[in-house]
């Protein structure tokens, strides 16, 4: 991993500070947390799905199956709220998981109450930087097409993608080369 390459900290547009560091096989509390922090309008935005209501054992065994993955397989970023003198709040979680040799699959979720605050483009600043450092060339994705804030945080990142509607969402594919 890149990590020490790589600035860890982030202020928000609210001077927040945020520290990011690699996922680990302990993390799923912390992206159950991001996820319970999610309305159900983000959820959708985020897994194309509505999740209201979501069973609490399934979202535990999808955090953890996300944790667990081998480091081989994927990799990324989770973010933390630094608090002084109070318990760090996971925000925000990037990753990557391998499809193939030089292709990866990425995602990112972001808790509501961070939206808006550079969080996101940060954090996927981040996992773009170590896809490129570990060989990737191309990623890959699903977004809703009304997701105007996935489509305001690709074009910040300043590297071509194509977008190919099909219905209600768009196929991303982003290469990271150049």
């Amino acid at each position: 991993m890149i990590m020490e390459q790589l600035n860890k900290t982030f202020e928000t547009k609210s001077g927040k500070r945020i520290a990011a560091r690699p996922l680990t096989r302990y993390d799923a509390p912390y992206l159950v947390d991001i996820f319970e922090h999610m309305s159900p309008e983000s959820r959708y935005r985020r897994f194309q799905q509505t999740l209201e209501n979501p069973n609490t054992k399934q979202v535990w065994e999808e955090a953890e199956k996300i944790a667990q993955m081998a480091d081989e397989q994927q990799g990324g970023f989770i973010a933390f709220w630094q608090r002084a003198l109070l318990p760090d709040i996971p925000v925000g979680a990037a990753r990557y998981v391998l499809l193939d040799a030089e292709t990866a699959e990425i995602a990112m979720s972001v808790r509501d109450d961070m939206h808006g605050q550079g969080v996101g483009t940060w954090l996927l600043r981040l996992a773009v930087a170590e896809a490129r450092a570990e060989g990737i060339h191309k990623l890959v994705g699903n977004a809703l097409n009304d997701n105007d804030a996935i489509w305001r945080v690709l074009d910040k990142m300043g590297y071509p993608y194509t977008r190919k509607p099909d219905g209600a969402t768009s196929e991303i594919v982003m290469d990271i080369t150049g």
